[in-house]
């Protein structure tokens, strides 16, 4: 987090916060990213040719962003940077933005266009269908 969204006690509005369960499952999955790049090891030691380094840029890729999203996560974690942490100012969430009056409006008229166009497509059906029943009796 940046400090522009800090106000000034220094707590963190909630709508900028990620929720804690996030968190937790960012951390599990920076150390599962660890151990996938541990698990390479055995393709760069016992690799041949090409397959050997292919495999040790992804193992060191693996393990550069797996140490990433745990010391990250783990340190906001650690330090209540979500909802309902040390650091949450309790701002509630972000506001529903203000629809004005000519949107509104311009709401109103495209529902009604829309129940005009089912309308008009109900009566082409059961004209369509009149049509077909008079085929059928002659």
């Amino acid at each position: 987090m940046t400090k522009k969204y800090t106000n000034a006690d220094g707590k963190i509005p909630t709508q900028y916060l990620p929720p804690k369960f996030s968190l937790t499952i960012r951390v599990l999955v920076g150390a599962y990213v660890i151990y996938l790049s541990y698990g390479l090891i055995d393709g760069v030691v016992g690799g041949e040719g090409r397959d050997k380094y292919f495999l040790g840029a992804f193992m060191i890729a693996f393990a550069v962003i797996g140490l990433l999203l745990l010391f990250f996560s783990g340190r906001d974690l650690l330090q209540g940077k979500y909802v309902g942490g040390a650091m949450d100012a309790g701002d509630g969430e972000a506001e529903a933005p203000v629809i004005d009056a000519a949107e509104a409006e311009k709401q109103v008229r495209t529902v009604a266009a829309g129940s005009d166009i089912e309308e008009t497509v109900e009566r082409q059906g059961s004209s369509e269908m009149a049509a077909e029943s008079e085929e059928a009796d002659s």
